[in-house]
């Protein structure tokens, strides 16, 4: 065998499994590491979108007016110019339960009601990293059900700050006269702001899905025969949301105690603030905010 026809196949060969095992290594270490990296960068996308609709939900509770606002959230991650495969998640709404109810005549209350939303990731690149907003704040989610505040070092200073400063509760409900004759209040104007999934409050896949809210505003005029305006705050949710929307309530039928002949302000630290209406009964305007939350 002539061994100058045999060297090119042998360096050809050797050539090859060279080759071969760049590509192997290639796709073995450096793909990976791509899609990871674009893993992160889908991931801190996520992230400022539901801080960015937090600060909306925020809003929304804070300016009690018409309104439409929305962010986008990317489902899925990872795709590189090598390797297009994105990963996937579910952006979904839930009800989040009752944070309080303002109850007049004796009539069935109006609440004010909460939602969450969250992201679960579905084959993620990187690792499987979620977000859920909730109570005014967000949580990074894990496996196994793994949950660490986003913006707080610990739940204990979740709970320090929202019972010492929330002004997303604070601003759920507000009180406020609106007329006088003789040093007795003839006017309350009761806003309360309500929260509630809407009809689309689910979406999956790998594409880009909305969060979105629509804030629309109702002006109910109510005549009251018993006499009476209670507000429930409740007292069982599993972060203190309650206390600065209780304090708030009760300074401010406090004040109004102290500033009208006809009211009468009975004080509570159990989760009700009370008003009766002595002589003449005022009228009352219940302004409610409907916010909406969908994801689609």
């Amino acid at each position: 065998m002539d061994e100058r026809a045999v060297a090119p196949v042998v360096a050809a060969m050797l050539l090859l499994v060279v080759l071969v095992t760049f590509l192997s290594a290639y796709n073995a270490v450096v793909v990976p590491s791509f899609k990871q990296q674009a893993e992160v960068e889908h991931l801190h996308a996520v992230e400022e979108s539901f801080l960015g609709f937090g600060s909306d939900m925020t809003t929304a509770a804070a300016l009690k007016r018409d309104l439409q606002l929305s962010k986008r959230i990317p489902l899925g991650g990872g795709e590189t110019g090598l390797d297009p495969v994105r990963s996937a998640g579910t952006l979904r709404v839930d009800p989040g339960g009752t944070l309080a109810n303002v109850t007049l005549d004796g009539k069935p209350p109006y609440n004010c009601s909460l939602v969450n939303f969250s992201y679960t990731p579905n084959g993620n690149f990187w690792r499987d990293q979620g977000y859920t907003w909730q109570y005014g704040y967000t949580n990074v989610t894990g496996a196994g059900g793994l949950r660490t505040p986003l913006e707080y070092a610990d739940m204990d200073e979740v709970s320090r700050v929202l019972a010492e400063n929330s002004s997303f509760a604070a601003s759920l409900i507000d009180i406020e006269p609106e007329g006088t004759r003789g040093g007795a209040c003839t006017a309350v104007r009761i806003t309360l702001v309500t929260f509630e999934a809407g009809e689309h409050a689910f979406t999956s896949g790998s594409g880009v899905a909305t969060l979105s809210l629509d804030a629309s505003v109702e002006e109910i005029p109510i005549t009251l025969a018993d006499s009476t305006l209670e507000i429930a705050i409740n007292t069982t949710l599993p972060v203190p949301l309650n206390a600065p929307l209780l304090e708030k309530c009760n300074r401010r039928l406090q004040e109004m105690n102290e500033t009208y002949t006809n009211i009468n302000y009975i004080p509570s630290e159990e989760g009700t603030a009370m008003l009766s209406f002595e002589g003449d009964v005022p009228g009352v305007t219940l302004r409610l905010v409907r916010v909406v939350v969908s994801a689609r």
